[in-house]
């Protein structure tokens, strides 16, 4: 019997984002990179601040963009075998 393909598949590459960026009232701008992360550029073009998605203010200037934190998903463990269908009489 042939093994399952979809079992030994490697998961997916992580997340990609699309490069984007939002003008601040302030002057500057906030910039989304591809990998999630973000950065505060100000007006004069240093940056400002940093955050990756792992830290805790991450969500605050991702939902600028209208992102949302999602928890990472973990396949169930355990075995996937369904029981027996009883039969129909």
């Amino acid at each position: 019997m042939a093994q399952d393909e979809s079992r030994s598949r490697p998961s997916p590459a992580a997340r990609r984002f699309r490069r984007r960026h939002l003008e601040l009232a302030e002057g500057g701008k906030l910039v989304l990179h591809g990998d999630g992360s973000i950065s505060q550029v100000d007006a004069a073009g240093e940056t400002t601040g940093t955050w990756t998605i792992g830290d805790p203010e991450w969500a605050g200037h991702a939902i600028r963009f209208g992102l949302q934190p999602q928890p990472e998903t973990i396949a169930p463990h355990g075995r996937r075998i369904s029981e027996p269908r009883p039969q129909g009489g």
